[in-house]
């Protein structure tokens, strides 16, 4: 009877891991990146903002839902109108599909404010939010894959560039950096 060929087997297990995970990799890979960059724009949403000029109107002045809709249709905003209220005095945010509109009544400026959806990477970072009961599973055996994929990766080489050299060396580094991080940094 001949011995278990452990790296054989740690190549099989590391390899089909990897092909049946890939999608989610790509996924979690991608909207790790983008969240870690949260100071610095928004992964979900595409914001533009434009500023218009409008008449002056008295802080006081009524202003009722018909008026908003006048004032979206004029000002060319495709969504369709969903509320507005007053802020503060003298201030007045219409919300719309897609964005909203403030206005300083009493000089008449305006900023348009527009949010569109990033296709991927909007529905990638939802996946994050763990979206049910059955990608709890499915997320889980992700988690557990890299486990097994991190553990197997270590032995399926030898000699120089395996765990007791190269490899080695490469595993120690990558141990202190969280390390040294969550020790003096968090």
């Amino acid at each position: 009877m001949s011995a278990v060929n452990w790296r054989k087997w740690f190549r099989i297990i590391h390899r089909d891991l990897g092909y049946l995970f890939f999608g989610l990799a790509i996924a979690y890979g991608s909207s790790g990146l983008a969240l870690d960059h949260l100071r610095d724009w928004n992964p979900n949403y595409s914001i533009s903002r434009r500023e218009i000029q409008l008449p002056p109107a008295g802080a006081d002045a009524p202003f009722t839902k018909d008026d908003a809709k006048k004032l979206l249709a004029d000002i060319q905003v495709d969504g369709a109108y969903q509320s507005h209220y007053r802020p503060v005095d003298g201030e007045l945010k219409i919300f719309f599909q897609g964005g909203s509109v403030v206005i300083a009544q009493s000089t008449g400026k305006a900023v348009v404010e527009t949010m569109k959806k990033r296709p991927l990477l909007n529905t990638f970072n939802r996946l994050h939010y763990n979206p049910g009961r059955w990608w709890t599973w499915f997320a889980d055996g992700f988690c557990i894959a890299l486990l097994v994929m991190a553990i197997t990766g270590l032995f399926m080489l030898k000699g120089y560039q395996g765990i007791t050299r190269r490899g080695g060396v490469l595993v120690l580094i990558g141990i202190l950096i969280p390390t040294f991080i969550v020790l003096h940094c968090l």
